[in-house]
């Protein structure tokens, strides 16, 4: 039977707000899940990224110090051929590109850490 009165339709009126209300509440909730859900995710897909990018960096890291063992046992045959005058400045400019080396792995290092 249809409602007629208008206390029968003040009530439906009132159960068809509530039930409005109660289907918004659980959309929201759906929604906040699905936004955690989909945070986790990436969160996960970057946390991956970022280590295979430290991965590849250190492999790029130990060729480059293979390649750099390499190269300075062939400056250091070099060397003895030098004059000592020559020698000496050799010797100190290959000091300073260590260092320069060492600061740049350093700062390479940090920026990965953070």
């Amino acid at each position: 039977m249809a409602p007629t009165s208008p206390e029968d339709l003040s009530k439906l009126a009132k159960d068809a707000v509530y039930v409005s209300v109660g289907l918004a509440v659980i959309a929201v909730q759906k929604a906040q899940v699905q936004r955690q859900e989909l945070r986790k995710r990436v969160r996960g897909q970057v946390d991956e990224a970022r280590k295979r990018v430290d991965d590849r960096a250190k492999t790029v890291e130990e060729r480059l110090e293979s390649i750099e063992v390499r190269f300075d046992a062939l400056l250091d045959q070099i060397e003895e051929r030098l004059p000592e005058q020559a020698r000496t400045a050799s010797k100190q400019a290959r000091t300073a590109a260590k260092d320069a080396r060492t600061q740049v792995r350093g700062l390479v290092a940090s920026r990965r850490a953070a």
